[in-house]
């Protein structure tokens, strides 16, 4: 009876991982996002031409682009936050915005609308993702270059740490039609060979992809489409 159970328990158990692997798995990567957008080539995919982890996801939002825009970018640490879970950015004391240490923003803040290339937006105290590009209503892309040494950012510029992790996040914006957008999201890593690297760059991934990306593309489509209304005659 015992080896039964245990054979049945190792059944249940590789099944699960197979139903992960060909179904839940393709879902996460690319929630919301079809083949054609999954196959597209976006700006900033140069940045990690070779990524070891990713995903595309994407989400329809019942405002103009103009609209979901300001909401996007003011994104970031000691910004506007993050739109996603606040309590567990508390849990890991980086939670808040300009408005509220706890919250992320509730209101388009006109003094974090001026983001520029070079600029950089945190995600923790010496840790960011650097504008590389940018084009108003259209395209964010950010890059993040960490040594893994340290868990310090370095510049594009200089050479690559012996132990890096580096990783490009890009926002695109596409009209639907003058009312509708459609917000995708791609973020692309590789790093160094090595097991601790390897753990460093994939949890955050696999984090992000399953609660706080999702989380994020719908609290920001929640938000742009309720200020859409406010705005609307």
């Amino acid at each position: 009876d015992l080896l039964k159970t245990v054979l049945w328990i190792g059944i249940a158990v590789g099944a699960a991982g197979l139903v992960y692997v060909f179904v839940v798995l393709p879902w996460q990567l690319r929630r919301g996002a079809t083949n054609a957008k999954l196959q597209r080539s976006l700006p900033g995919d140069d940045l990690v031409t070779s990524p070891k982890t990713g995903y595309t996801q994407a989400i329809t939002i019942k405002a103009p682009k103009a609209e979901v825009w300001q909401w996007l970018v003011q994104i970031g640490y000691k910004r506007a936050g993050w739109y996603t879970y606040d309590f567990l950015h508390r849990l890991m004391g980086i939670a808040g915005c300009v408005d509220d240490e706890r919250r992320s923003a509730k209101r388009i803040i006109p003094e974090l609308q001026d983001l520029g290339v070079g600029d950089v937006i945190e995600i923790a105290p010496g840790m960011g993702y650097t504008v590389i590009g940018l084009e108003p209503e259209q395209a964010l892309v950010t890059q993040s270059i960490l040594d893994a040494g340290k868990w310090e950012s370095v510049s594009k510029d200089d050479p690559l740490p012996e132990k890096y992790l580096r990783s490009s996040w890009v926002w695109f914006l596409e009209e639907i039609d003058e009312k509708t957008t459609r917000l995708i999201v791609r973020v692309r890593s590789d790093h160094n060979p090595g097991l601790l690297s390897t753990l460093s760059a994939r949890i955050p991934n696999a984090l992000g992809r399953l609660l706080m990306q999702p989380r994020t593309l719908r609290v920001l489509k929640q938000r742009a489409e309720k200020s859409d209304e406010m705005h609307a005659p």
